[in-house]
């Protein structure tokens, strides 16, 4: 019984999240059809199910309750009762057929314009990926860094020679296991990622950005969830790359964005790769594996997660007291002398999202995923600068 009553609590707070999600969206009919799907009011516990399993029926008439109290709120707020859905066939149909206010000036955001479909603003295309009861579909949106950005091409070349042995100077004993790993490997084995979420820890990720080397390229995949239901793929796609990689980088990777995927991927039933004991290697240890794998392609694929390199602790470790934080914008002016226009700050992103789905005007999505494209780069240039070891400006 009291195990039962842990996984009541637990489905019950996976629930609210998800409506959560969907009213901060507007998405009042898709709450509605959560609520019809697990049975509030209809005279089934929250407690319990079909099957007669013990519930806790006073835990289900409270959480049955504040579903259905945010439930009224948000029709309170609906301007017209406008039933909205979320399936990518109802998002095409909202493209063919949106006008009025947006098209006519600048919107409630303040974009001017028409509005933009997701293939017009972003490109990309509509891919699938093998789920255990059928095939999901999410948005790809990839290509060659050089392509998108073409200025920043040097980089590209300078991080890739670096990568190769060039001009790498640093001090083992000080730098981490996993920046060790990194020197030793070839361009292709960093496998850069970050990831765009509605919010912070259990909010809902809807971008996952990936960035590697693959003949002497750099290129990125961005894996996009169009609506709400489309995390699962976008996280089942992530953990079938991930063993590709032969170190996975990140900024602040440790105490968010692998955090955050392992959770909603619990949520979701998606299996990621094991994690490996930490802390097993001596700081400054050489890599020497068991199942090495191909030097620079990374092409060994086995199902353990790879280390894993978190740049704000190898810039703090460096920094320190040398810049005014540690931020990767702040280390993006400092060491790579490059600064952003017209980005969309961070703040700003979970709500373009949601009225992203809520519309399927996608002018601010494209800059969403413009500002997750830049981030990569920068930890491109990061682990460049760390691996020759560059000063901070004016030092």
């Amino acid at each position: 019984m009291a195990l039962w009553r842990v996984m009541t609590a637990k489905r019950l707070s996976i629930e609210l999240s998800a409506l959560t999600e969907l009213l901060a969206a507007g998405d009042v009919a898709g709450a509605q059809g959560l609520l019809d799907r697990r049975g509030v009011g209809g005279g089934r516990s929250a407690g319990g199910n079909d099957a007669g399993q013990p519930g806790d029926t006073a835990a289900g008439d409270e959480a049955a309750a504040t579903l259905r109290d945010r439930l009224l709120a948000a029709r309170n707020r609906a301007d017209g009762g406008t039933r909205r859905d979320g399936s990518p066939a109802a998002q095409k149909e909202r493209e063919a057929t949106q006008g009025g206010d947006d098209a006519a000036g600048q919107d409630e955001v303040g974009l001017a314009g028409s509005p933009a479909s997701l293939t017009d603003a972003c490109g990309g295309r509509e891919v699938t990926i093998a789920g255990p009861l059928g095939e999901w579909a999410y948005w790809l949106v990839d290509g060659a860094v050089a392509d998108v950005l073409p200025d920043e091409s040097a980089v590209e070349a300078e991080c890739a020679a670096v990568l190769r042995g060039a001009r790498q100077r640093f001090d083992e004993l000080e730098a981490s296991a996993e920046l060790c790993v990194l020197a030793d490997g070839g361009p292709g084995d960093p496998f850069f990622m970050d990831i765009e979420t509605c919010g912070l820890s259990g909010a809902m990720i809807f971008l996952v950005g990936l960035m590697r080397y693959n003949g002497g390229r750099l290129v990125f995949q961005q894996h996009l969830a169009r609506d709400y239901a489309e995390e699962r793929a976008i996280l089942s796609a992530f953990a079938e790359a991930l063993p590709t990689a032969g170190v996975l980088v990140t900024f602040n990777g440790k105490s968010f964005d692998v955090p955050m995927i392992r959770e909603r991927s619990i949520i979701h039933r998606v299996d990621l790769p094991v994690a490996v004991g930490r802390g097993s290697r001596r700081r400054g240890a050489r890599r020497h594996s068991a199942c090495p794998r191909e030097r620079g392609h990374g092409t060994q694929v086995t199902n353990i997660e790879p280390p894993h390199l978190d740049l704000l602790h190898e810039a703090r470790r460096r920094w320190k007291g040398q810049l005014p934080n540690c931020r990767l914008q702040t280390l993006e002016n400092h060491l790579c002398r490059r600064s952003r226009t017209d980005d969309i700050p961070g703040g700003d992103i979970p709500e373009a999202y949601h009225r992203f789905v809520r519309t399927g005007d996608a002018r601010r999505l494209a800059d969403i995923l413009r500002h997750n494209l830049l981030d990569m780069l920068t930890m491109v240039q990061l682990v460049s600068i760390l691996l020759t070891s560059c000063e901070a400006d004016g030092q």
